[in-house]
């Protein structure tokens, strides 16, 4: 129960970590090249997990938990790339709110893939996730790209939840797991920038401050923070904390960008959050039951 707490712990300062870092992103995506960006990024967290951690992994990279790491490492890297490309052209008040969406997306997936039982609560949540995103996309049109990309994120950001537990539950070491994932991030970031021709280092003081922040604070520490307490709660419980992240992001963007919105799109952000917070408390006094 200790452990269970101390975990639950961890997450809300993860949580607060993601909504600080939203607000860099924001940022960040304005002064620089997004490729050039996320290659350093996952580049400096990659190497400062590896010095920090890798003494204390060595032998536990198993063939098996090299696959499941690459595996996860490119599904984190997808949802990374589409939140940061999603920020960029949406208000980060919104994409806040709309990357919450990856606590419904968990009940879904065990629905759809697991085969587990949708109550109809959770249901209902669901509906009304998607009342609050049409309300939100509504009168915002111009946001329209950015409001489904970050869907798409929130939909990848659930799936890495569920295989993160899936993996470390079934006896992978999280902190391996974490290097390799890290390493995979990694490579990924670097082929595309490779591709794009934008393998550069930042040539500016806060480039270099949003690379050593995301890559050592929000990536680095975030990903061994999940990885370490994700062994030691469920997903469901893990969802529900990460369902404040808007929160923290939408004070965040009220303080430094002076966002603003209609009262449809407020509207909409409350019905969203309500619904996630409901799907999540239901399956989380289900599990206190069982």
């Amino acid at each position: 129960m200790k452990k269970q707490l101390f975990s639950e712990f961890l997450l809300v300062i993860y949580a607060l970590i993601m909504g600080a870092t939203s607000i860099i992103l924001k940022q960040v995506t304005q002064e620089l090249n997004i490729y050039t960006f996320m290659a350093n990024r996952f580049l400096c967290a990659f190497m400062i997990c590896v010095i920090l951690f890798g003494p204390r992994s060595r032998g536990k990279f198993s063939s098996n938990l090299v696959k499941h790491a690459a595996i996860t490492g490119i599904v984190t890297y997808a949802a990374h790339f589409y939140c940061t490309v999603g920020i960029s052209v949406t208000p980060v008040g919104i994409a806040g709110f709309l990357t919450s969406l990856q606590t419904i997306v968990v009940p879904i997936i065990a629905f759809l893939v697991l085969k587990q039982h949708l109550e109809t609560r959770t249901v209902l949540c669901v509906i009304g996730a998607f009342i609050g995103i049409c309300l939100i996309s509504i009168g915002n049109l111009e946001y329209s790209y950015g409001v489904w990309l970050c869907i798409l994120s929130s939909i990848l950001a659930g799936i890495q939840i569920l295989l993160i537990e899936f993996y470390v539950k079934r006896g992978d070491d999280g902190t391996a797991l974490m290097i390799i994932e890290l390493g995979t991030m990694a490579a990924c970031a670097f082929l595309v920038a490779l591709y794009t021709n934008s393998v550069k280092l930042p040539n500016n003081g806060f480039g270099w401050f949003s690379v050593l922040w995301t890559g050592i604070v929000s990536t680095a520490v975030a990903t061994f923070i999940q990885n370490y307490a994700q062994k030691y709660t469920t997903s469901v419980r893990t969802g529900l904390i990460f369902s404040t992240i808007p929160v923290f992001t939408l004070i965040g963007s009220r303080i430094f960008f002076h966002e603003s919105f209609s009262l449809r799109a407020w509207i909409g952000a409350l019905i969203l959050l309500v619904s996630v917070i409901c799907v999540e408390l239901r399956n989380n006094k289900k599990i206190k039951t069982e």
